[in-house]
């Protein structure tokens, strides 16, 4: 039997055995007869009681009694066995985390969401895991007020930076560097290359170093390239690659379901673990659009790509997964989270409303994977926090900037200063290059600003921008100039190996472009 490498709270608990319709199983056993003869007034009267029983059996014979002492017997065992199991289950029992039926969209998870105000406990997944830590006020000191509430960070200017004319003209302020810019444009350049006729790109083939057949997602690859785009601001009506991003934007939008909003191109195989990276990283895309150049012919494709993505949210405890989640499905994990929240944002930027109560919902899954009072991240809630990583801790803590927590709220500090630490820095050889963390460390030091962001940012820049290619062959197949290669294998968590070059190189352009691809969070 093959063995079963899922997540723990992925697996099913069990097999539902299936239902036959209007069909109904017996047992074989023998039947009874009873050492007595029935009372012609007992026929009358259609049935006796227990007590009338037990009083007739033992007159007419001792086998009647036994028999029946057996079956009341037999039945108040039962019935206590009932009880005690359910207290039992109710005290603590695992959270059941099994794949809902395949016919079950986002919008029966819609109808059925209930609107919550204020954090659940669920005593199966808190486990021991410590307290958020009192807010603070601005001098910094800790106060004995209600914890932080969720309060959405301000995004009227989130994008502003990336206009042409004030990113060349405060470059070097905003943390950019020429060789960063002219790495940049190389990149953006082979991505262009990489574009198949009818606008998208594909991670698992096209090039050297292609991904993996099986992490095959056109969607999540032709994101990717247009995350990088938007960026360095160009979009479908201005800009050097006005062209290449206008048939992009034009294919997902062509690619979504009418019905759903879902943007995953494999949808005939849901729940696949590209699925809500895929569409998550595809509203980023429409949301991005939509706010860089209000053209609302992208409204009704955005919000809806975003009523998918809050009706795919877990009901009570906030996460998002590979597939929509209600009670039933798995819970979230935070890597997909952060996406889908990103999305969310974005769409806050280009002016689409989203509810309160799904930031708070995913304030709460933030609360059931952090370690250490908050300043530190796991990768699932019922992981121990042994899981403890700087690429999820720097994940969450991103998310909480996000969702309002102040720059000098002990977690976030304790935390930063975790991600700064000596053995994180960057490093570009075999075993250590980590893109997935670097993207996620270098915003969050972004929006905190101050000598820790420069001396992180100078870091980062000069690993990637020294190890970009700058010449091979340019022929269609074999075409690597300005791309960023997988080769030689880095962190395991970087999934590079598997995700090949063009998400390598997409991640390194992001990088780079992160001085004004969105203002500080904290920028005063």
């Amino acid at each position: 039997m093959p063995s079963d490498d899922r997540p723990q709270s992925e697996r099913p608990l069990s097999k539902p055995q299936p239902k036959v319709a209007g069909s109904r199983t017996r047992s074989a056993r023998p039947r009874f007869t009873l050492p007595y003869t029935v009372d012609p007034k007992d026929e009358q009267i259609g049935f006796l009681t227990g007590i009338e029983r037990l009083q007739r059996d033992a007159k007419s014979g001792g086998y009647g009694v036994f028999a029946s002492l057996v079956m009341h017997g037999l039945l108040i065992l039962l019935l206590g066995l009932i009880v005690f199991q359910s207290r039992h289950t109710a005290d603590g029992d695992p959270l059941i985390a099994i794949w809902s039926q395949p016919g079950e969209r986002a919008e029966r998870v819609a109808k059925s969401r209930r609107s919550i105000a204020v954090p659940i406990e669920v005593a199966s997944i808190r486990g021991d895991r410590p307290p958020v830590p009192p807010p603070v006020n601005p001098a910094g000191e800790e106060t004995t007020t209600a914890p932080i509430g969720i309060a959405p960070v301000n995004v009227t200017e989130a994008l502003t930076a990336r206009n042409p004319r004030t990113r060349l003209t405060n470059l070097e302020k905003l943390g950019g560097s020429p060789d960063a810019e002219r790495a940049i444009t190389a990149g953006l350049t082979w991505l262009a290359r990489q574009q198949t006729s009818d606008g998208h790109w594909e991670l698992h083939q096209g090039y050297p170093d292609a991904g993996r057949s099986y992490m095959k997602t056109d969607t999540g690859a032709t994101a990717l390239a247009l995350l990088a785009y938007l960026g360095h601001g160009d979009t479908h009506q201005t800009g050097e690659h006005q062209q290449v991003v206008s048939k992009g934007l034009d294919w997902l939008q062509k690619i979504q379901d009418p019905t759903t909003g879902d943007l995953h191109d494999q949808r005939q195989e849901e729940g696949r673990n590209a699925a809500f990276y895929a569409h998550s990283m595809a509203t980023i895309v429409l949301c991005e659009s939509l706010a860089m150049t209000r053209d609302e012919k992208l409204r009704p494709t955005a919000e809806l790509a975003i009523k998918y993505l809050i009706g795919s949210q877990h009901p009570d405890l906030g996460g998002w997964k590979y597939r929509p989640l209600t009670q039933r499905v798995m819970l979230g994990d935070i890597s997909v989270t952060a996406w889908a929240l990103m999305a969310l944002h974005s769409a806050r930027i280009a002016g689409i409303e989203i509810p309160l109560d799904e930031f708070q919902r995913s304030a709460r899954f933030l609360d059931q994977v952090q370690a250490q009072g908050g300043s530190r991240y796991k990768y699932e809630p019922n992981e121990p926090e042994s899981r403890v990583t700087p690429a999820r801790t720097a994940i969450g803590l991103l998310c909480r900037q996000w969702l309002g927590w102040p720059k000098n709220h002990p977690p976030m500090v304790d935390g930063t200063k975790f991600l700064m630490d000596e053995r994180n820095r960057p490093q570009w050889s075999a075993g250590r290059r980590n893109v997935f963390e670097w993207y996620y460390i270098t915003q969050v030091m972004h929006n905190m600003g101050g000598d820790d962001w420069k001396q992180w940012n100078q870091a980062v820049r000069d690993a990637v921008v020294r190890n970009q290619v700058a010449s091979g062959n340019v022929k269609a197949g074999q075409d690597v100039r300005g791309s960023w290669s997988p080769r030689p294998e880095g962190a395991g968590e970087e999934y590079a190996d598997k995700a090949g070059r063009l998400y390598l190189t997409a991640m390194c352009v992001l990088i780079l472009e992160t001085p004004y691809r969105h203002r500080p969070v904290y920028e005063e």
